[in-house]
């Protein structure tokens, strides 16, 4: 079984041997398994590409350079559309550069594979769980929507079985060939994030096998809007819009782009929340709690 490691990189090079390190500590021979790595190096200033190669010189690397404004969407597509290009994977393994896996990686993987073509009859997308860097929380992985006008979600935590959910973050997330063949790779259209739960909530609506892997396979940080809440608030009202705009901030567009591909009817309703999000924080954040409750 021939795997295809696709990762993005923009500096964070200390983190990126950390993830790398764990990657080929992780037993794989012994499990009829190869892989090989496609990294898109979007314009790092921080050695990157001179590290990897001199960290890892006899591993199976392909390092591939970015203009610098490809951000996460992009730069995975990269790596993704390089590796559909050499040919021969029947697995995409999406990693996080700042995710560090656990040595049961690839036996979980495998398992996955091979349940979803004894129960489904064609490959899937199999979803790692990671936990959060206290070691206590999970911090990424496959969940459901419990509401589709508010897209309320409930994280599936792992409990050794192979559970289904509809959709997933791309931080150790696993797509088959089969998938890859009808819904290629993520669209092009998105600017940085939003790519990986697109993908994987149409994949599960045109009736692929989405589900999380028996046990939690690797760690990392959830860095997604910390504080935003509190610090929103106190931008000037041109920062805000820039902040709703900005590919690393609230990033209206891919927001609006999800809504259009995968929920057309909360369209509107988002577009006048995003404004409200940076005209009336305050009001806005009260709403937006009681409703996530």
């Amino acid at each position: 079984m021939q795997v295809a490691v696709l990762i993005t990189v923009f500096n964070r090079i200390e983190k990126t041997i950390l993830c790398l390190t764990s990657l080929f500590g992780a037993p794989i021979a012994e499990l009829d398994m190869t892989f090989t790595l496609f990294i898109t190096d979007d314009g790092s200033t921080d050695g990157t590409a001179t590290r990897i190669k001199a960290e890892f010189p006899q591993a199976n690397i392909e390092i591939l350079s970015g203009n610098g404004q490809l951000f996460w969407n992009g730069g995975m597509n990269n790596s993704w559309r390089a590796a559909i290009a050499k040919g021969g994977y029947d697995l995409y393994l999406w990693l996080n550069n700042d995710t560090v896996v656990f040595p049961n990686l690839w036996r979980e993987i495998k398992a996955a594979d091979e349940y979803a073509k004894s129960q489904f009859g064609k490959g899937g997308i199999y979803v790692g769980s990671t936990l959060d860097t206290d070691g206590n929380g999970l911090s990424y992985g496959g969940f459901n929507y419990l509401n589709k006008w508010t897209l309320k979600d409930e994280f599936i935590y792992p409990d050794g079985t192979f559970q289904n959910c509809e959709a997933a973050h791309g931080n150790v997330t696993c797509v088959s060939h089969d998938v890859v063949m009808a819904e290629g790779v993520f669209c092009d259209s998105y600017i940085h994030s939003g790519g990986d739960h697109d993908y994987s909530y149409r994949a599960h609506k045109h009736g692929f096998p989405v589900f999380v892997l028996r046990e939690f396979v690797g760690q990392c940080e959830n860095d997604h809007y910390v504080g935003e809440e509190i610090t929103i608030g106190k931008l000037a009202l041109r920062d805000r819009l820039k902040y709703l705009h900005s590919p690393l901030g609230f990033n209206l567009h891919n927001t609006l782009l999800f809504q259009r591909r995968c929920f057309p009817h909360r369209y509107l309703p988002v577009l006048f929340a995003g404004y409200a999000r940076i005209l009336f924080p305050k009001l806005y954040y009260k709403i937006y709690n009681l409703i996530r409750r």
